[in-house]
């Protein structure tokens, strides 16, 4: 059994042989969310309302345009660097959404993490923090996420439910023992407001939740290619799991839509109709809607499901 004790990679600790180039994450189209159908198909908990002004970075920049919203502003700086936060994590297979508002209790961001052998149906909730703060970080921060995780909504109110601080900063020492005594699986990630990853750290109940392969190495980009570094060499670091990298969730997204695909292939159904197959299995009350448990459909159930779709259809085409 692992010793009880909190985790801590970060640049500035890691073997000078780990000079690996950065990677070069997806450039295929993102959608910045997962489809309704897929947050249905693998119980994936409902995302939270966006704000009617914005959504991402980009339009978060027009509508601080468009209104006059002044830069050195706390809600200015602070939803910058949400949207930051929430760009970067994607490269760590995680999809977040904002969440803002009066009624957040002290959520900033909201999602699901689907790590190798937890993606699917297993992937796992997170509830983060932001902290882009000037004042010392203190230990009070991880008692306020503990009160976010018991605040939490019903979705994310799991046992497989992990708390994340992410701020520009490194954790202090009361930030590290906070987390160390903490009955929560807690994460802590330094990410810089312009998104460059510092530091990770998590807690021995987060590695309970099976987070034990995942780890963190510094990447270097820039310089003459040669072996020695030199003034120009920038480095960040990379969450890893098993040693390797974590497929962002643009590869995720690909892996889950192709998931479905067979899933429908299973029901003799074309890609198409794959939102009439899931109501049709819901309407039924079927347990074993997920794709993992396809098999375990009975005979007369996959025949009533059948035949529900034939029927929906001829009442969309009036007959």
């Amino acid at each position: 059994m692992r010793p009880l004790r909190l985790r801590l990679l970060h640049a500035q600790n890691l073997s000078p042989r780990l000079r690996l180039p950065v990677t070069h994450f997806s450039t295929c189209a993102t959608r910045h969310d997962l489809r309704p159908l897929t947050r249905r198909l693998f119980k994936f908990p409902t995302a939270p309302t966006p704000s009617t002004h914005h959504h991402d970075l980009p339009s978060f920049l027009s509508y601080a345009e468009r209104i006059s919203l002044p830069q050195t502003s706390t809600v200015y700086v602070g939803t910058h660097y949400e949207y930051t936060v929430l760009h970067k994590l994607r490269q760590c297979a995680l999809t977040l959404h904002r969440v803002g508002g009066r009624d957040d209790a002290g959520i900033d961001l909201m999602g699901t993490w689907h790590l190798p052998e937890r993606e699917r149906e297993l992937a796992l909730r997170v509830v983060v923090q932001c902290k882009s703060l000037k004042t010392k970080l203190g230990p009070n921060l991880v008692r306020e996420l503990e009160g976010a995780l018991r605040n939490a909504p019903v979705g994310w109110r799991t046992e497989q439910t992990v708390g994340m601080l992410v701020s520009p900063r490194e954790a202090t020492k009361g930030v590290r023992d906070a987390m160390a005594r903490s009955g929560y699986p807690l994460l802590w990630m330094m990410v810089e407001r312009d998104g460059t990853m510092r530091q990770a750290l998590w807690n021995a109940r987060a590695e309970l939740l099976g987070l034990g392969p995942l780890g963190v190495e510094t990447r270097y980009t820039g310089g003459d290619g040669g072996g020695d570094l030199s003034e120009n060499v920038s480095t960040e670091v990379a969450l890893t799991w098993d040693g390797a990298d974590i497929p962002d969730m643009d590869c995720v997204e690909q892996d889950l839509e192709r998931v479905e695909d067979q899933w429908a292939a299973s029901w003799g159904v074309a890609p198409s109709e794959k939102a009439a197959l899931l109501e049709a299995i819901e309407n039924l009350c079927l347990e074993s809607s997920i794709p993992s448990g396809a098999d375990k459909v009975s005979a007369s159930d996959r025949t009533k499901v059948l035949q529900t779709m034939q029927e929906r259809a001829r009442q969309r085409h009036g007959e």
